[in-house]
């Protein structure tokens, strides 16, 4: 089962993952939003803990994983009101809303109405809602997975709190140097992320991790003695970084 909502990063390393992750496995997965790879590992005899920070995101995956259909039916009935005006209110106000199954309903339409699948920010999209977006929220059903809310707001604290499991996922996606971080307008749903303070807090891991990155020249520094896999854009092993589109790092 592929996740309804749209991915806001399109990782492509699932195979190779796979590779480096036996069946059986219990995975802690952190920074969970779309649950595309997650989900792709459950389906295949792993067992998933995805953890978030973001009450927000850990609300709509309780609510999907409850009643997939309430979701799907409230959010079908908002469609045809939403326009340009309407969209961008939904995006500033949807959290103040008080049930969490219209809250979940708004931000599965705004994921599906926006143009990278955020949530609190984006370009109005609105041909990504569609009867077979509607269709695949319907028959969402998930096993070998478990959503938990981490309620720190620095998600490391996740990772030190976590209960024991085979590997720790992290898909992190684009790195920055955190040059301008104070004071940054970010998403309700988004999480903040210290690329220095998470390589330091996994350098000190003895557990198997696996952390998955955007191609980016400090990578290759920060993680040179540990096991970097390049992919191009067909997900395939590339040694060319010009033809590099993901870096999946592991200490294993």
């Amino acid at each position: 089962m592929k996740s309804p909502i749209r991915e806001n990063n399109r990782f492509k390393c699932l195979p190779l993952l796979r590779e480096l992750i036996p069946p059986g496995s219990v995975i802690n997965s952190f920074l969970f939003f779309d649950g595309n790879l997650e989900f792709g590992l459950a389906n295949s005899e792993r067992f998933i803990i995805g953890h978030t920070n973001r009450y927000v995101v850990y609300e709509f995956w309780e609510c999907a994983t409850t009643d997939a259909r309430k979701i799907a039916e409230i959010s079908k009935f908002l469609f045809p009101t939403v326009e340009l005006n309407m969209f961008h209110i939904f995006q500033e106000t949807w959290p103040k809303h008080k049930d969490p199954y219209l809250r979940s309903a708004i931000f599965y339409l705004l994921n599906r109405c926006s143009e990278n699948g955020t949530v609190s920010f984006g370009r109005f999209a609105p041909e990504n809602f569609n009867p077979l977006a509607l269709a695949s929220l319907n028959k969402f059903q998930i096993n070998n997975f478990h959503i938990k809310w981490d309620p720190s707001e620095d998600f490391l604290q996740g990772i030190n709190n976590a209960p024991k499991a085979d590997f720790t996922l992290l898909p992190v996606g684009k790195f920055s140097y955190n040059f301008f971080e104070h004071g940054k307008n970010r998403g309700f749903e988004m999480t903040s992320i210290d690329h220095k303070k998470l390589f330091a807090l996994l350098n000190q891991k003895e557990d198997k991790w696996v952390v998955i990155y955007k191609p980016h020249p400090q990578l290759y520094k920060l993680y040179k003695n540990h096991n970097i896999t390049m992919l191009n854009k067909y997900g395939k092993v590339t040694p060319q970084k010009d033809e590099c589109e993901e870096v999946v790092i592991a200490n294993f």
